[in-house]
């Protein structure tokens, strides 16, 4: 299913209405279940399913590494999980990130506009969020997605089937960031959070309490620093 699509629409444009031909983001409704049971239901971006599943279980704590993944179904929108015998039996509570790796702010900064520029679908339609997995030199993975979330979730799904090393990572999102998010990404181990837009207040206490550097309105040649700036190297 392709993820945009072209639809005719009315265009009011200089004193007068014209009809044009627009781009519009499509929806998928999936579903993941696991050991019989239904963990979450969405709406998301078709593709990239695979990766959405595996990026979900491992930032939910489902899953240690990708290896405890036995076998993916994808059957009506319905993702079924197998798990190998050794795979958590519960989900692993966040755990303060252990990493004692930094980045300069100008590192962030092109992250953010590298980031930016990747966002093709977002160009076209205006209707997807942009995230991303970055090491010390590139971005290691870059998601589009309707969700925000799924969008995050696929980006940490590409990025471990592209073996990354989260402990000296950036996580880019181009949402605003809530304390699930942080959450998520401590689970990760991920060091660094930036994004486009602003934290919440529960965020940032989260961020600090889990030991992740929380970066917000990172555009431009600015940024501001709302956790743990000691990953902040100058």
């Amino acid at each position: 299913m392709p993820i945009i699509e072209g639809a005719p629409i009315q265009r009011y444009e200089n004193g007068e209405m014209r009809d044009v031909q627009d781009a519009l983001v499509r929806e998928a409704h999936v579903a993941i279940t696991l050991r019989g049971k239904e963990l979450i239901r969405t709406t998301c971006s078709p593709g990239q399913l695979r990766q959405w599943a595996i990026g979900y279980l491992f930032s939910e704590g489902h899953i240690e590494r990708t290896d405890d993944v036995e076998q993916i179904r994808e059957a009506d929108g319905v993702l079924s999980i197998g798990l190998v015998p050794s795979a958590p039996a519960e989900p692993a509570p966040p755990r303060p990130v252990k990493s004692d790796w930094s980045a300069p702010p100008q590192r962030i900064l092109a992250i953010a506009h590298e980031v930016v520029e990747r966002a093709e679908v977002f160009r076209r339609t205006g209707g997807t969020h942009a995230m991303a997995i970055a090491s010390e030199t590139d971005i290691v993975s870059h998601a589009e997605d309707i969700s925000r979330t799924c969008a995050l979730e696929k980006a940490i799904g590409l990025a471990l089937e592209r073996h990354a090393d989260f402990a000296r990572s950036i996580a880019l999102l181009s949402s605003r960031v809530p304390s699930r998010m942080i959450v998520k990404l401590a689970r990760c181990g991920i060091p660094i959070v930036a994004a486009v837009s602003a934290p919440t207040l529960d965020a940032v206490r989260r961020a600090e309490m889990l030991n992740v550097c929380l970066c917000g309105f990172v555009r431009d040649d600015r940024l501001n620093v709302y956790a743990y700036g000691r990953r902040i190297a100058l």
